[in-house]
């Protein structure tokens, strides 16, 4: 590959026009941007609109999207029955302060997909709904502390955004992880939380064991796409948390979009409670929570004696109901039988992009969900302290130089959507070995 700086240099003079709305925002924001997330260097790119599987920038190019918006955008963008059904709502009223008929239809669509959920309430983000849920299996099971995994991440808040991308310094010995607060400023993260390693079934019997009388859940992401982590070690991690009287709580905010009724109906688990975003929002903020009706009834403050209490003025509002079930109505088996053929083709295509340019490189993928490491290839992704030896700069200058060739990825993350056919993945492919052996 070319090095850093010619390839930042092409990048700086193919993208002025963001680079100067990037310095006009850092008057008035923190880094120029509205969150961290958005942030590589030697700055982001801004984009002036998206339609299909495609994105433009303020320059004027065009983009095949593979970022996704964070995996959301499963539709791709600007869907015709999403924007229809959106725009009828945002004529009829956006906010009415009060229930409509979108509430109980995107839940009977939503427990009518997934069997584990039973009844299901909405929230503005995954954030919110894990936080809700966390409450939740706390007053459930008047057990004060939760289980995560390490590398899990659950949403920006204290109880659960521990561990996520610790220094191994800090991360303590794998078979027994220490809870490592993720930023300054949050309290009780090392407390009331509890760090169990991927993939190590022996050890995470022993630590929920030892400590099932204090556990109130257990918080699982299974990653598919991003960790090679087996089936048969989320079935065992249902029959350990049954055994012991243990919650389980699915995060499927991600990983809802590999299968038709989720990442839990393809292990054939069932957890307890299981936590939505992303694309059952068909693009607009969106969070839920639901799962077995004795949990979700403590949330039912019609009736005397409920413990818990959610709510929020922009939960479950009509425009993000409506986006979402014309998003979950086109998200059919077939929907999910061409994108898992077009995630098998682009794994397929970049091993061997990878193979034929000499580039060491490890593909995982599940679904419509890919990641790349740079790892010896025969090294099995599975658990968070591998990911640590990827070779993050070369993923950085992959991302640039693919971006000069016309598609955006997320660094090594690739996300599909149905609009994208054989082509779109192919011209990635052949890009990626066209910027590795430049």
């Amino acid at each position: 590959m070319k090095s850093r700086d010619e390839i930042e240099a092409a990048y700086r003079a193919e993208t002025m026009a963001s680079h100067a709305q990037w310095e006009r925002s850092k008057s008035s924001m923190p880094g120029g941007m509205v969150k961290g997330a958005y942030w590589y260097p030697p700055y982001p790119i801004y984009m002036e609109s998206g339609e299909g599987c495609y994105l433009t920038d303020l320059d004027g190019r065009r983009l095949v999207d593979f970022a996704n918006h964070h995996t959301a955008m499963i539709l791709g963008h600007s869907h015709p029955d999403v924007l229809a059904e959106t725009a009828r709502w945002l004529n009829a009223g956006i906010g009415l302060s009060a229930p409509t008929t979108l509430e109980a239809e995107a839940a009977e669509l939503l427990c009518e997909r997934v069997p584990s959920v039973d009844k299901v309430r909405f929230t503005n983000s995954g954030t919110e709904a894990t936080l809700h849920a966390s409450r939740l299996v706390r007053a459930a099971t008047g057990r004060k502390k939760l289980a995560k995994f390490e590398g899990a991440y659950h949403g920006s808040h204290d109880s659960l955004e521990v561990s996520v991308a610790p220094s191994l310094q800090d991360a303590g010995d794998a078979a027994s992880p220490e809870a490592v607060p993720e930023w300054d400023g949050m309290s009780r993260a090392t407390e009331d939380t509890i760090v169990l390693p991927y993939n190590d079934p022996e050890t995470c019997a022993l630590i929920l064991r030892e400590h099932k009388d204090e556990i109130a859940a257990v918080f699982y992401d299974g990653k598919p796409g991003t960790l090679e982590i087996p089936d048969d070690f989320t079935r065992f991690l249902r029959d350990i948390t049954a055994e012991l009287g243990i919650l389980m709580v699915m995060d499927e905010v991600i990983s809802f979009r590999v299968g038709y009724s989720g990442y839990q109906s393809l292990c054939g688990v069932e957890p307890d409670l299981t936590t939505f975003g992303k694309v059952i929002g068909g693009g607009l903020p969106v969070g839920a929570f639901g799962g077995r009706a004795d949990l979700m009834d403590m949330l039912d403050n019609t009736r005397p004696g409920s413990t818990v209490y959610q709510s929020g003025t922009y939960s479950g509002n009509p425009l993000t109901l409506a986006a979402g079930i014309a998003n979950m109505k086109a998200l059919t088996p077939d929907a999910y039988e061409h994108l898992d053929a077009l995630g098998e083709r682009l794994a397929d295509g970049l091993r061997h992009a990878f193979t034929t340019a000499g580039v060491p490189a490890r593909v995982v993928q599940r679904g419509s969900l890919l990641h790349s490491y740079f790892l010896d290839a025969d090294t099995s992704v599975s658990d968070y302290r591998i990911l640590t030896e990827h070779n993050g700069d070369l993923a950085h200058d992959l991302f640039i130089a693919t971006t000069l060739e016309g598609s955006f990825t997320g660094k090594g993350e690739f996300v599909l959507s149905t609009p994208m056919d054989d082509g779109h993945i192919d011209d990635l492919i052949e890009a990626t070995e066209r910027v590795l052996v430049a």
